[in-house]
């Protein structure tokens, strides 16, 4: 406790005393006020004194009374007091200390204050800060375990991989390799390294860090697909290697692009005794990570970046649950998912970009196990009870447009538009549906749960029954709990290379949709995936992975929902921003005018 939590002591139990007045006082009061001895009254006392919280006049001796004089308003202390905890990134503790103000004044100019703490904040020493709240910590930053789009986003600001997708051009560029090339058979692949390159703590990356993070990757998931294909990493040289692999693939160097194969170095465990890995990664990337906790992350420009140090200097990302809730208070902006924005006075500057999301949400139906959504004419009961234009309109947010698959430019019109409770009730009459509970799982996300709740209750108005379950994210990309699932909701967000996250979302085995999939077609479907990875033409394997979305829905495994608008403000003095198809900005590329 600091000495402005004991004055607050102070102001709550002299409240009828007014600021400069002088009253009087006993030591044994003040020692039940504190909480503490006599002599460590004293010393308070003295430090308060020191520190010009309070005049003090002692007692002559011992049993006299002592004057004391309040000399700061309580609520200007409470006000610093809270921009103090939130500038060390506690927020909440910030909020938490102000509930002892009176009136809603208070908060109101903390919130204030507190949203022009972010956007770019120019430093004395010239150094370019960009700050953002976000409504929740980002500690899972394993590359070979994320799971979630901003973790996937963050690991592309730490780490590289050997190649990159660039979504401008269509076209596969250098990335830790400088060159590439097979066999002509496309089972044996060779990447040449560039020289020179550091990870963050110093160490030159080599062939033997690529091998490394193949071979724990392996370690960690020996299901992993693409890992398991590899038969064999031979390190040619200091800067050079070869990976054998057990079958074709002409999309090899594509998949390596993907942020779980981001490189990591080979001295990991070492590292891991001094750090925690997966919530202080060390990578080569263009920012490096300075601290990250419940409340606060940090990244650094990394000075020794290979393409060249960013622009930015520092990125602080604050911890702020509810943030967005909070600011609708002040202003109106209920309708924007602001990342980075200015002062509430100066909301009508603030810059927005948006995109519509490819990708969609989806229910998936487990049909890799015995039970009543086995009948075909239930799981059409569901899908014609789901009506997406309602759900949008009721949900309102970032719901935007209905999905009849995950590419809302293949939109078609006739999927869900004949959704009707009638129709799905005559359905229903001709199912074998018995009054069974069916089991819902989805992971924890404000939208997500919104959304079951909404799918629960149009059910029950058919009288089809469901029970929620609403886990951690980790907890259900696990293909035990997968399969125990009735049914699973879930977001998929397709990435710069829409066709290589298809492919990876269908073939992950701790994914949704691959662990559901009826037993009758899952041969079809990866007779059909096979096709996708042989084909090195970008629209023909969009054409055959079309052909596994439309077998999904004549069989109603996969109901789609609807697509997300994509959404984010951002300060007007930054420039060089876009977002990427997870509708986050590069902030390697940022730069502040």
């Amino acid at each position: 406790m600091d000495m402005a939590d004991y004055y607050l002591r102070l102001k709550m139990r002299y409240t009828a005393e007014a600021d400069g007045t002088w009253f009087p006082v006993t030591m044994d009061e003040l020692a039940a006020v504190f909480d503490c001895t006599r002599r460590n009254t004293q010393f308070l006392i003295q430090k308060l004194k020191e520190q010009h919280y309070i005049g003090w006049q002692p007692g002559l001796g011992r049993g006299n009374t002592s004057k004391l004089v309040l000399l700061r308003n309580k609520e200007e202390l409470m006000l610093e007091r809270a921009q103090y905890l939130a500038s060390h990134g506690q927020i909440n503790e910030a909020f938490k200390s102000l509930r002892e103000s009176d009136g809603e004044s208070l908060h109101a100019e903390f919130r204030t204050w507190l949203v022009e703490q972010f956007g770019v904040q120019k430093q004395k020493s010239e150094a370019d800060v960009l700050r953002y709240p976000f409504y929740r910590p980002v500690l899972d930053l394993d590359p070979m375990k994320v799971v979630r789009r901003t973790e996937a986003h963050m690991i592309r600001q730490l780490c590289d991989t050997l190649t990159q997708y660039d979504a401008a051009s269509g076209q596969l560029k250098a990335g830790l390799a400088h060159h590439w090339e097979h066999d002509g058979t496309c089972r044996r692949w060779t990447f040449y390294l560039r020289k020179g390159v550091l990870f963050h703590h110093g160490k030159h990356l080599t062939a033997d860090d690529v091998k490394y993070t193949f071979a724990r990757i392996r370690q960690w998931n020996r299901k992993d697909w693409l890992v398991k294909s590899v038969q064999t990493i031979e390190v040619s040289g200091t800067y050079s290697l070869c990976f054998e692999l057990q079958e074709r693939n002409a999309l090899f160097a594509h998949f390596i692009a993907t942020e779980r194969f981001a490189i990591v170095p080979d001295d990991l465990e070492q590292l891991a005794a001094r750090r925690d890995f997966t919530r202080l990664p060390v990578g080569t990337g263009p920012f490096s990570i300075i601290s990250n906790t419940e409340t606060m992350l940090v990244l650094e420009a990394n000075e020794h970046y290979f393409a060249g140090r960013p622009f930015l200097d520092r990125i602080e990302m604050w911890v702020w649950p509810g943030y967005e809730e909070e600011l609708r208070q002040e202003q109106p902006l209920a309708n924007a998912h602001l990342l980075y924005f200015e002062a509430l006075n100066k909301v009508e500057s603030v810059q927005t970009l948006n995109q519509l999301e490819l990708g969609s949400t989806v229910l998936t139906f487990n049909l890799s196990k015995p039970g009543v959504l086995q009948d075909l004419q239930l799981r059409q009961a569901i899908h014609l009870a789901l009506s997406r234009k309602q759900m949008i309109l009721e949900l309102k947010g970032r719901r935007t447009q209905p999905a009849s698959g995950f590419d809302p430019a293949f939109y078609d019109a006739g999927y869900a538009g004949d959704c009707s409770a009638a129709a799905a009730l005559e359905l229903l009459k001709h199912s074998a549906y018995a009054g069974e509970i069916l089991q819902l799982y989805t992971y924890e996300y404000f939208s997500n749960e919104e959304d079951v709740r909404w799918i629960q209750t149009v059910c029950r108005n058919i009288g089809v029954h469901i029970e929620l379950n609403v886990l951690p994210i980790r907890e259900l990309s696990q293909a035990d709990l997968i399969i125990q699932a009735d049914m699973i909701y879930a977001g998929e967000v397709l990435g710069d290379e829409p066709s290589i996250t298809l492919i990876e979302m269908y073939r992950s085995n701790n994914g949704y949709i691959q662990n559901h999939l009826d037993p009758s077609i899952r041969h079809k479907v990866e007779s059909m995936l096979s096709d996708a990875i042989s084909e090195q033409d970008e629209e023909q394997r969009r054409v055959v992975l079309r052909a596994v979305e439309h077998e999904l829905k004549q069989q109603v495994n996969v109901l789609f929902l609807y697509h997300s608008m994509q959404e984010v403000g951002h300060d007007p003095s930054l420039h060089g921003i876009s977002l990427n198809a997870w509708g986050k900005i590069n902030y390697k590329d940022v730069w502040v005018k």
